[in-house]
């Protein structure tokens, strides 16, 4: 065989990016051993704690948390970004009324690319505005899509409210309470960014080709949009009712484990312990909850839990409970449909995607892996007579 041909690779051979270095990042930090994620070096949990979204948005663009007049003027743009894209709304209200909310955002911020002719400039103190209006229009883009799914008429946005605020009244009608307010603002802080996960992957892979942000964030979209990325809050509600309706949670655990199911929500990748997210949302769900439900999802979830670790701890098993075990939950107490848990975990991820293409942006290589070829070579053309 000679040195241009292929080297042929055993088939047992398996090859993935699972445990491959493929750039270096200072957005966020996933501490999978010790249950910990940092933004810009700051614990989430503080995050969660003491910031807004504006503010940790602002962290994780630009590296810093803002000082009190630059948060002023983000917060000023994002509100003044917000308004309604005529041309947008029309492609939504074409769409048959049961699509997908997270599809229809794909879509859109496509659409936002031709809408919006100034993609074409690279000058680096424009990044910010371009990405203010991506994270703005996020939430208006999503709540038309929601409504229009719901059968319901869409609403404006409305400028005398904050941003959290404004997205929960554009899905509802209504001014939420500050308590549902802060419930959403900390789900989306908590979900903005989790290293090179497969959504942001893609971000940065289109992005690395000098492709426009709208392209690199609506093809992150996509990826978000596999059943395997961003779905498992909901195939974790379907096992909470299905846990009800059993009448033994225990049993029920039982059962599912040792026919070979699995328990949604629980398992990650990077984490060998809790997820720190699950931590925070099932502190959320605690709020949301009246002491009184004897049926509450934050009970049985606890009981699923609790039944779950007892067996892996058996079978000397690291899993536990990631962020989609309880979110599902907070987002349902809220008042929100199923059909949007995947897109509001877009909108909070918006900001990680947006943070990462600015830092390739600072010293852009684009992404062109190697692959290994598996198939045969020198096979003869044979004429179509002959075939």
């Amino acid at each position: 065989m000679s040195h241009q041909e292929p080297t042929k690779q055993n088939d047992d051979l398996k090859y993935n990016m699972r445990d491959m270095v493929v750039d270096s990042t200072s957005v966020s930090w996933v501490d999978g051993i010790n249950g910990r994620l940092f933004y810009r070096g700051i614990n989430i949990a503080e995050l969660a704690a003491h910031a807004t979204f504006e503010e940790t948005a602002w962290l994780l663009l630009t590296g810093k948390l803002p000082t009190k007049s630059r948060l002023d003027s983000f917060q000023w743009g994002l509100s003044n970004m917000s308004h309604s894209q005529e041309k947008v709304i029309r492609i939504i209200e074409e769409f048959p009324q049961y699509s997908n909310p997270l599809l229809v955002l794909q879509t859109c911020l496509a659409s936002l690319a031709c809408i919006d002719r100034e993609d074409e400039y690279f000058e680096e103190e424009n990044y910010i505005e371009k990405v203010m209006r991506i994270i703005s229009q996020t939430p208006v883009i999503l709540s038309a899509a929601y409504r229009h799914y719901l059968g319901v008429p869409l609403l404006e946005p409305r400028s005398d409210l904050p941003f959290i605020e404004n997205f929960i009244y554009m899905l509802f009608g209504k001014i939420p309470t500050k308590n549902q307010t802060r419930c959403m603002e900390i789900a989306l802080i908590i979900q903005m960014d989790h290293g090179f996960n497969p959504s942001t992957f893609t971000a940065r892979t289109v992005a690395s080709t000098l492709a426009n942000f709208y392209s690199a964030t609506s093809a992150a979209v996509g990826a978000l949009s596999g059943s395997l990325h961003g779905g498992a809050s909901v195939l974790t509600l379907e096992m909470l009712e299905k846990a009800k309706q059993s009448g033994n949670v225990s049993v029920f655990v039982q059962n599912l484990l040792q026919s070979g199911g699995k328990i949604m929500g629980m398992g990650h990748r990077v984490y060998k312990t809790v997820d720190p997210r699950a931590i925070i949302f099932k502190d959320l769900l605690t709020q949301l909850t009246a002491k009184e439900e004897k049926t509450s999802d934050l009970k049985i979830l606890n009981q699923i839990e609790e039944e779950a670790r007892k067996y892996f701890k058996e079978k000397m098993l690291p899993i536990y409970v990631n962020v989609d075990f309880w979110s599902g939950s907070v987002y349902k107490k809220l008042g929100i449909h199923p059909v949007l848990y995947s897109a509001i975990f877009a909108a909070a991820r918006m900001v990680g995607w947006c943070s990462h293409i600015l830092e390739l942006r600072q010293n852009n290589r684009v992404y062109s892996p190697l692959s290994n070829y598996n198939g045969e070579i020198n096979i003869p053309y044979i004429p179509i007579e002959q075939r």
